[in-house]
């Protein structure tokens, strides 16, 4: 075993550099370190050498390398491992490993992957559907297991030996093998970081779930990220209860109600619309230009776009520019070819869009610019 795993209470250390690289910052090999490196879906450690930050840490045929923030300048070498990230790695690595075994012996669920992200940890799980049921079953053990307080322990195995023992899942490795063992619960063949034991954890929250690959996608948070959390969730409930002038048990249902009130109101306004643009229309389709170009200052670009479309209905070839969107739409009775036309001229006027034969839209940074494009395509039109 590595000598953070033979001693993963070391947070300080002396030592000399023995090797170094250039590869896209300094690296350095030292006659020992008790960092973890990247591994198994686990982020290595950082800390310090000599007060110089360690920003990665890479295990390559045996040889563990320190990436640092700018070179070393001495031989010798006082290595400082930050205690905050090495003990909320292990802290989400623990966690994955008791839900996996918890899964595991109530569900026969199997874990396929695991990822601690910087804000959030995934497991990704042999399993079509997340259920109620799983969820439930899985936080009611989860409480249990952490106020058992289960030692976790690690041990070096021969293979033969580590063969014998309850494994969750058949070793990648071969030769001596690392066994972690949290209670009787679980026995993983494991290089990683963990607590000493399931009290520890503390808390686990659980985030969210989503398809993956044809499996469920776990999320979750454990220990310090749980509680930072559950304070910042329960402070954007304090926050939107007050807003609503409503107690924090109702939130859910004064928000359901002012979705439904929201979804009322954009039908009416979506009616509004509709008899505004049957009015405009009645006086657009008074001019016998055979180019109809409109020019919508302060309307939205949900009516430019309906206006368009009642154009089209009525085979009248229009241009409307919605200022707001900065937005040109266009509609041909079949006198150009709009798509053809776009692809051909709109760079020329610092444009861009495209369409079909009939209909076309096209985004620009400024009027000037889709003045000038108008104007082109007018020429055509009238050609």
């Amino acid at each position: 075993m590595r000598l953070e795993q033979i001693y993963p209470e070391v947070r300080t250390f002396e030592t000399t550099v023995t090797d170094v690289k250039d590869q896209q910052g300094q690296w350095v090999a030292l006659e020992k370190s008790y960092f973890y490196p990247e591994s198994g879906g686990q982020p290595a450690d950082r800390g310090t050498l000599n007060g110089i930050p360690v920003l990665d840490v890479q295990l390559e045929e045996g040889i563990v390398w320190h990436r640092l923030e700018t070179p070393l300048l001495e031989n010798e070498v006082q290595g400082t491992i930050d205690d905050g990230t090495r003990t909320d790695h292990a802290a989400q690595h623990t966690a994955q490993h008791v839900i996996s075994a918890i899964l595991q012996d109530e569900f026969q669920i199997k874990t396929v992957s695991f990822r601690t992200g910087s804000e959030e940890s995934t497991l990704d799980l042999e399993l079509n559907e997340w259920t109620e049921t799983i969820q439930n079953r899985l936080e009611d053990r989860l409480r249990s297991v952490i106020r058992a307080a289960l030692p976790i322990t690690a041990t070096e195995y021969t293979e033969a030996d580590a063969v014998r023992l309850p494994l969750r899942k058949t070793p990648q490795v071969t030769g001596q093998i690392r066994v972690v063992q949290i209670g009787e619960l679980d026995y993983s063949a494991c290089g990683g970081t963990h607590l000493g034991s399931t009290s520890e954890l503390e808390l686990i929250l659980f985030t969210g779930q989503e398809k993956v690959r044809g499996n469920v996608r776990l999320m979750y948070v454990a220990k310090d990220r749980a509680f930072r959390l559950l304070t910042a969730e329960r402070r954007v409930l304090t926050e939107t209860a007050r807003a609503l002038s409503a107690k924090k048990d109702q939130v859910h249902t004064v928000v359901e109600e002012l979705k439904q009130e929201q979804l009322r109101l954009n039908r009416q306004i979506g009616q509004a619309e509709d008899l505004h643009v049957t009015s405009v229309l009645q006086q657009v389709l008074t001019s016998s230009d055979p180019v109809l170009v409109l020019h919508h200052e302060q309307e939205n670009i949900r009516f430019s776009e309906k206006m368009m479309k009642a154009l089209a209905e009525e085979k009248r070839t229009a241009l409307i520019w919605n200022e707001a969107a900065k937005k040109l739409l266009m509609c041909s009775s079949g006198l150009v070819h709009l798509g053809k036309f776009a692809k051909t001229h709109l760079k020329q006027f610092n444009g861009r869009g495209g369409g079909s034969e009939k209909n076309a839209q096209a985004l620009f940074t400024t009027y000037e610019d889709a003045s000038g494009y108008i104007e082109a395509l007018k020429e055509e039109l009238h050609t």
